[in-house]
C-alpha cells in the first residue's frame, strides 16, 4: 500500500512539474521594436537648434529614447514628452543638416521613415527688430537671446547692385546686440545674422530716406510716407538731347503701358520687349540701329563707390511729373536737368500705339504734359530707378 501511495505522489509531482514548466514558458515576453505609424516631421522652417520640436505619429511611449544620426555621428537627444500621438525632443544646439531618427524601446530600435532636416541657422530666440525707421548711419538695436561674440550682421536688398551685401560686426548688449549702419545702405533691408556656416534671417528694417539724399547712383526725388521706398534720378541724361520714343504703330502693337506711380519699371520692360518683337516682325531698316528712349534707360549704367547700378528705367508720366516738381532742388545739388521736353514711358490715352506722353521741363512751375508722336518728336531722356 505504501508503495502505491509513493508512486501516486511521484506521478502527481511529475504532472505538476510539467505544467509549471509550461506556464513559465508562456509568461516570457520577448521585446519587439517600437511600432510607429503616420510619422510627420516638423518643417525645416519651424526648427531652431537648441529648441524643442514635436514629431507627430502614432505609437510613441514614455520610455522611448530618441537618437539622431548622420554622417558626422550619433547623438542621443533629450525627450521632453511622449504620448501615443507625438514625441517632443530638444534639437541639439549644434545640429544642422539631415538626420535619421531612431526610436529605442526596451533595447529594440526602429528607424523612422522620414528624415529630420535641421537648418544651419544661428540659434536665436525672442528676436525683435526695430519697428520704426532708422536714420542713415544710425545705430540698430536688436533684442533677443543667443547672440555670440563674433556674430556678423549682413544687410541685403533687391535694389542694391548684384551680389552687394554689407557685413557689420555685432556688439553684444544686455538685451541682445547692436550694430552701426554703413554709409551706403538705405530703404528696406533684410537683416541676416551669420556665424561660421550658419545664417539666420531676422526680418527687415527700414533705413529712412529723404528727398535730396545723394545715394544709389543718383538723387532721391520722391519718398513714401514711411520714408522707406522712393525714386532716384540719375545725375545726367542719357543719349542725346533729341531721342525718339519709338515707331508709330497701330493699337494692336502698343506695349500696353500705364501712367501711374510705380509703373515706370514695368512700362520700360514692356516697351523693350515689344520693340524686339517689332524689329523681328517688320524688319524696319530705320529702326535696326536706333536705340529708343526705353532701351537707352534699360541699358544705362552708373558706377559709384565701386558699385555698378544697372536697374534704370524710363519714368511713367506720374513719376516724371513728381521729378518736375523738385527739379530746382536737383539743380541746387549741381545736377540740373537741362531745359527740354522729356519722354515718359506712358503711351497716349487708351495706350495709343502712335503716341506717348512727355513732360515739359522748359516751364518753371506749370505742369504741362501731353501725348505726341512717338517718332515725330525727338526730345530728352532722363533715367530713374526705384527702391
Amino acid at each position: 500500500m505504501k508503495k502505491l501511495i509513493i508512486k501516486l505522489l511521484s506521478i502527481s509531482f511529475l504532472i505538476h512539474f510539467q505544467y509549471s514548466c509550461q506556464d513559465t514558458t508562456t509568461e516570457l515576453i520577448v521585446p519587439i521594436s517600437p511600432i510607429l505609424k503616420e510619422i510627420k516631421m516638423p518643417d525645416e522652417t519651424e526648427i531652431i537648434p537648441g529648441q524643442p520640436i514635436q514629431i507627430m505619429g502614432l505609437g510613441f511611449s514614455r520610455e522611448d529614447r530618441v537618437i539622431l544620426t548622420n554622417v558626422d555621428g550619433t547623438n542621443e537627444v533629450e525627450v521632453l514628452e511622449a504620448t501615443d500621438s507625438y514625441i517632443k525632443i530638444t534639437v541639439p544646439v549644434d545640429a544642422g543638416g539631415e538626420y535619421s531618427v531612431i526610436v529605442e524601446r526596451a533595447g529594440k530600435q526602429t528607424t523612422l521613415n522620414n528624415k529630420l532636416k535641421v537648418p544651419f541657422v544661428v540659434p536665436l530666440t525672442n528676436v525683435e527688430l526695430p519697428k520704426n525707421a532708422i536714420a542713415q548711419q544710425g545705430e540698430v538695436y536688436i533684442q533677443g537671446s543667443g547672440f555670440n561674440n563674433g556674430d556678423i550682421a549682413k544687410l541685403t536688398a533687391m535694389f542694391y547692385p548684384a551680389n552687394t551685401e554689407y557685413s557689420i560686426p555685432l556688439t553684444l548688449t544686455s538685451e541682445g546686440a547692436k550694430f552701426n549702419l554703413p554709409k551706403d545702405v538705405y530703404g528696406v533691408n533684410t537683416v541676416l545674422i551669420v556665424r561660421e556656416n550658419r545664417i539666420s534671417n531676422l526680418g527687415t528694417i527700414t533705413i529712412e530716406t529723404n528727398i535730396g539724399d545723394e545715394l544709389g547712383g543718383g538723387i532721391v526725388f520722391w519718398v513714401d510716407a514711411n520714408k522707406a521706398h522712393g525714386y532716384i534720378v540719375s545725375k545726367t541724361n542719357t543719349g542725346t538731347p533729341t531721342e525718339q520714343f519709338g515707331p508709330e504703330v497701330d493699337l494692336v502693337n502698343a506695349a500696353g503701358t500705364s501712367q501711374a506711380m510705380g509703373s515706370g519699371k514695368s512700362n520700360t520692360k514692356k516697351i523693350v520687349e515689344k520693340m524686339v518683337q517689332l524689329r523681328e516682325q517688320y524688319n524696319w531698316p530705320e529702326w535696326r540701329n536706333v536705340k529708343i528712349a526705353a532701351e537707352l534707360c534699360n541699358e544705362f549704367s552708373v558706377t559709384e563707390n565701386n558699385l555698378i547700378y544697372t536697374d534704370w528705367f524710363l519714368p511713367s508720366r506720374e513719376e516724371l511729373i513728381e521729378l518736375f516738381k523738385v527739379k530746382s532742388m536737383i539743380a541746387s545739388k549741381g545736377y540740373a536737368i537741362p531745359a527740354n521736353n522729356y519722354w515718359t514711358s506712358s503711351e497716349g490715352e487708351g495706350n495709343t500705339g502712335w503716341a506717348a506722353y512727355y513732360v515739359n521741363f522748359y516751364e518753371d512751375t506749370n505742369i504741362i504734359s501731353e501725348f505726341v508722336s512717338k517718332s515725330g518728336w525727338k526730345i530728352g531722356v532722363r533715367p530713374i530707378r526705384s527702391y
